[in-house]
């Protein structure tokens, strides 16, 4: 079950980066999005422009390949344009850190001696990540990070996101 869910999750994940990889310069250029001031009749355009050539914040907001066109009053625009190409495109490498941390390890099908991460505060307000090897056998199909039974609370929190697709495992809520 646990595999189940993680290549579940590793397919959503190669969805939403082809999705924003076609919609980013024909898959070649990341995209950011700004929102052009108001127009006449309170409606908001939405620019791409490439990550290349601009910089965060556009000082000026000509230029760019118009996205679409939406109505101010409701702030769809700012919705729109908080998920752009290339934040998308951050998301799903830092949700794939993610799932490397809790991908589910010895899954030989017998006990073995394993590794876990911990988190320690130092004196100065910092944390540290420590890995730490593991004193007693850990049975098989668990959580190499959280030291729990896989699939891990962590990896069905961020299944969750997309509990609303068809091949969503009813067994991960």
């Amino acid at each position: 079950m646990s595999n189940d869910l993680v290549a579940f999750i590793e397919a959503r994940l190669a969805e939403d980066e082809s999705l924003a990889s076609t919609i980013s310069g024909g898959g070649y250029t990341v995209q950011v999005w700004h929102v052009k001031p108001d127009q006449p009749g309170g409606w908001r355009e939405i620019r791409a422009f490439d990550r290349a050539y601009v910089t965060d914040p556009v000082p000026a907001y000509e230029g760019g390949e118009l996205v679409a066109v939406v109505p101010g009053a409701r702030n769809q625009h700012l919705h729109i344009a908080n998920h752009d190409p290339a934040r998308v495109l951050r998301e799903v490498a830092a949700k794939r850190q993610r799932l490397e941390r809790h991908r589910p390890g010895y899954v030989s099908g017998r006990a073995e001696y394993g590794q876990h991460h911990e988190v320690y505060r130092r004196d100065d307000g910092k944390t540290i990540e420590v890995l730490v090897q593991d004193e007693e056998p850990r049975p098989p199909n668990w959580c190499r990070t959280c030291a729990e039974p896989a699939p891990c609370r962590e990896l069905r929190n961020d299944a969750s996101v997309w509990s609303a697709h068809p091949d969503y495992p009813e067994w991960a809520i």
